[in-house]
Formats: C-alpha cells, structure tokens, sequence
C-alpha cells in the first residue's frame, strides 16, 4: 500500500447517506484479504454490531474499529495478551455505547503492543501488527491495529488509547489523522488501563473533519455533534519549539516539516520560535508515572503468571515494581508544576507545531536508531515528541505530513492549551486542506 485512505470519510456518509452494505461487505472483503498479513484486528466480528434503527441515526452505520482494551459486551478483551484471551466483557465501554446509541456499528477489534506497553506493535501472541506502506517495518502503537485498519479501508474510523503517543504515533507511521483530546474530555470508563491517570481515549480517522465528530459524538461537553470549519491561517500564531522537540530529526521528517511551515507562512500564519521548560523532567515524570501505575494494576497477575507475558512487557513491569512510592508522588506533584509552566508557552503563541516522530516507522527488527550523531532507542526516539502531551494533558493532533524519500509517511502534529480541543481540530483540518493541496 502507497497511498493515503480516501478523504471521503464520515461527512458523506452522515450527510447523504450510502449503501451502507455495500460499504460493508467492501470493508469485510479488505479484512478478509490483508488482516492475516498486516495482523490488524484481533477480533473480526462476523457482522457489525449495531443498534436497532441504526440506519435513521446520526452515523448511519458508519463502521468503527476498537482497539481490544475497550470492552464490548459479549466479546473477548484481550488488550493484546493470551492472559486475557477468555476475558469475555459483561459490558461495554461508553465511548463505544454512545456511538453506538448514534448509529455506529463495531466490526472488530484490533491489534495493539500488549496491555499497550509499547509502541512498535510487535505482539508474539496475535501477531505484529505491519506498516501498510512496507510490511517490512512496524505500524507504530500502541494503537497500531485501529490506525492500520483506517489507512487499508477496513472500517470508517477507529477508537485507540493514548498514554504517551499511543494514537499519535501509528497515525504519523501509517498515513492516517489521530487525536489525543484534552485529559478528561472523554471518558475511559470500560477501558483495560495502562496508566490511570494518564490514559486518553483518542481516535484515528481519515481526516480532521471526522476526528472531530467522533469527539464531540463521546463526550457530555458537547451539546450537538461538530461540523467545524477550517481555521483562518492569516495572523495565526505557530509556536515553534525552539529546544529538544527538533534536536534530532530524521531529515526526510525535517525536511516535510520545514516545507508545511513555510506553506502555513505563505497563507499568513506567523511562526514564533517558543521555549519549552523542562522537558527533560517531564518524559522522567511520565516514565515513572506510566510504569508505577502500570505495574500496580499488573501485581496481581504477574506474580502468578509472569512467564505468560511479551519480555518487553514483563521487563516493564519489573521496572515499575522498583520504583519507590515517594518517586511516583514526587513525579504527580511535578507534573502540576510542569503542565502549568508548559500553558504560558500559549501567551506567546496560538499553537505549537512540530513533527509528531522524529523518525518515519523503523524496520520490525531494528532496536537503535542515529540521529545526529547520537544512538538512541528506538522506543526513546519514536515518543520523544509526543509523551509530554500527556503529562500537561493538552490536545493534540497527529496530522499526515508528506512522505520520506522511500514512500514512508510523517506526521506533523498540532498541540493547543488545555481544552482548547476544537480550535486545535479547525487548525488542523485547515493545515490538512493545505498540505494535501
């Protein structure tokens, strides 16, 4: 697969409707062709779960995919383990019931990095989840089923978790749009967790237009669904970082990205180089954060069961474990401190952009990327530009953002103040509309 997914995603099919079983048995078709190669979903429902009348409703059986931590009634969550592979759900989760309740429908549930403590999407137990652009390389996670089913056509849209670029960075690798909207938009009730205070439900879509409506669908914030509108780029203020963020560029991701500035130049936007604080103290803050609380919720089973998970997760886990107490409510304290400190940066500017990786998806097999004369990780490389997110709780957007010289997709993300959810959404469809120009 090179190319991106079509851009006629939610808005026709809210707007005029289609022949929704023909859209369906096109989508079961892909799945029935490409999901044993590319491990997309977990689950395949035999057919889509919908509600009764589902036609006459606000999504007209538009099909969602949801990645295998969200409790659907009747149905295994699994959240990417053998552990879990009985683990039939006695409810559903909310976002899911509320689109549901619209008119959506479940056709699956797809793949992720186990428990979603990873995100390259290698799974021994279902399988790694592929790049649809080269099956050689991975599909980033820990959402990587839900982003590789929207880019290869399998469903309409998606739902992922995002802790520390989760949704973000499967969005960047396989060509598609993926939001992470402000901490406590959208409720997690009914969803396996990673990291209870840092996981977000987030979605990934063919484009900005529907990320927003799935959004405002979820949560009680909204009073009707959004039809938004571009953002006016003249006068607008783009923020960008002038520490850490862009030290250690891939240069095909710093050369799109330099591009998409200068095109945002020319429709009249103004670009302010910002400094961001202590971002070193707040991927530390994250890390502990994410592996106490992680570790917490996996002590009763992984004493018994530990042979049972993936060596990265169990490695993981063991890590939390030794974390002290008084480090974890040390790391919850800074992180206040951080989030506040990180929200005057919007004194000085509208948004921050940047690229969403720094890197374009790696091989499966490779573990240490170079970057500037430094080794790094590959894990440390592909969430350096979106954990921190996740600590101050802002919104932001994964938007595709042209391609590496060997056809690979990078991102370019989107970052606004806390709640400032839809304007971040209008200034992305708006840069969308303009890099796809």
């Amino acid at each position: 697969m090179t190319k991106h997914p079509s851009s006629n995603g939610l808005k026709l099919v809210v707007e005029k409707g289609d022949d929704y079983s023909k859209r369906w048995r096109r989508q079961y078709e892909v799945i029935r062709m490409l999901n044993d190669r590319y491990k997309a979903y977990i689950t395949v429902f035999e057919k889509p779960l919908a509600s009764s009348g589902f036609r006459r409703k606000l999504l007209r059986g538009a099909s969602i995919a949801v990645k295998d931590v969200f409790h659907v009634k009747g149905f295994p969550t699994t959240a990417g383990s053998k552990l879990l592979a009985r683990n039939v759900s006695e409810s559903t989760a909310y976002v899911v019931e509320r689109l549901m309740a619209l008119g959506g429908v479940v056709n699956g549930k797809t793949n992720l990095h186990e428990f979603a403590f990873g995100v390259s999407n290698r799974n021994p137990h279902y399988g790694d989840c592929l790049n649809p652009y080269d099956a050689a390389r991975v599909s980033g996670g820990s959402s990587g089923g839900s982003a590789v089913a929207v880019s290869l056509g399998m469903c309409d849209a998606a739902l992922g978790s995002d802790t520390a670029g989760s949704v973000r960075i499967p969005a960047s690798f396989c060509g598609v749009v993926g939001f992470k909207p402000s901490r406590g938009l959208l409720s997690t009730k009914g969803l396996i967790p990673l990291s209870w205070s840092l996981d977000t439900v987030g979605v990934l879509t063919k484009n900005v237009w529907d990320a927003a409506l799935l959004v405002s669908l979820m949560s009680d914030r909204f009073k009707k669904p959004l039809d938004i509108k571009p953002l006016r780029l003249e006068k607008i203020r783009l923020g960008i970082p002038r520490n850490y963020f862009l030290d250690y560029l891939h240069e095909d991701v710093e050369k799109n990205f330099e591009a998409a500035v200068s095109k945002a130049e020319t429709e009249g936007c103004r670009v302010v180089k910002v400094f961001v604080e202590q971002p070193e103290t707040a991927a530390r803050c994250r890390f502990i954060i994410v592996h106490s609380e992680a570790a917490a919720y996996h002590l009763k089973i992984s004493k018994a069961q530990m042979s049972l998970y993936s060596e990265d997760v169990k490695q993981r886990i063991t890590a939390g474990l030794a974390i002290p107490a008084s480090a974890y409510l040390t790391a919850l304290r800074a992180r206040k401190r951080l989030a506040s400190m990180f929200r005057k940066t919007f004194k000085e500017c509208d948004f921050l952009i940047l690229p969403t990786t720094i890197i374009p998806a790696h091989r499966v097999e490779e573990e240490v990327v170079e970057l500037g004369g430094k080794s790094f990780d590959v894990r440390t490389a592909v969430i350096r530009n979106t954990e921190l997110f996740n600590v101050y709780g802002t919104p932001a957007l994964s938007i595709p953002c042209g391609f590496t010289g060997n056809g690979l997709p990078t991102g370019l993300q989107v970052v606004g103040d806390f709640f400032d959810d839809v304007r971040v959404l209008r200034l992305g469809l708006a840069l969308q509309n303009l890099l796809s120009s």
